[in-house]
């Protein structure tokens, strides 16, 4: 019994340290990725791993979407059509899963917004979670520098690690 517990304990510390939270493009760890949709807007999706929580992927997609923003030059950003996924995945272990994070958002460049749909983007995981519970999309205007700013600081995150290697 002893050996199996360490054998457990091994292959989670192993698993950690393959898994950690982190703001990158898609790979074999998840991240972010993006269709264009047309000239001024994208779908922005963001999956996360088994140690990335919900409103951390939510926060990741936000990010993704003001740098795309800045990468065109627009001072704010719009986001609307909000989808989540959270997918259930056994580790092998009986017991043991993973709850993995999908989440999509339709992300406009936007010259003209109404004032009173801005929001914060540290801030917007409640937002984003009740409209998509509502199934009632409403659009969300956001300062493209203070989104990045307020996700980068929330999470510590360096210029290198939100540098866009894409463009």
């Amino acid at each position: 019994m002893q050996r199996r517990s360490l054998i457990v304990c091994v292959l989670l510390a192993l698993c950690t340290g393959c898994s950690a939270v982190s703001y990158q493009s898609a790979g074999l760890r998840g991240g972010y990725s993006e269709r264009l949709l047309s000239e001024h807007s994208y779908r922005v999706r963001y999956s996360g791993n088994g140690s990335v929580t919900l409103e951390q992927a939510i926060d990741f997609v936000m990010l993704r979407g003001a740098i795309l923003a800045k990468n065109n030059g627009a001072k704010v950003f719009t986001s609307s059509d909000f989808k989540t996924k959270v997918s259930k995945v056994d580790l092998g272990t009986p017991g043991v899963y993973a709850y993995k994070p999908m989440v999509y958002v339709t992300v406009s460049l936007a010259s003209e917004y109404d004032p009173k749909r801005m929001a914060s983007c540290a801030r917007f995981s409640l937002i984003f979670q009740l409209s998509e519970a509502a199934k009632k999309t409403v659009e969300h205007a956001h300062t493209t520098d203070s989104c990045i700013e307020e996700i980068r600081k929330k999470y510590k995150l360096t210029d290198q690690q939100i540098a866009d290697k894409k463009l």
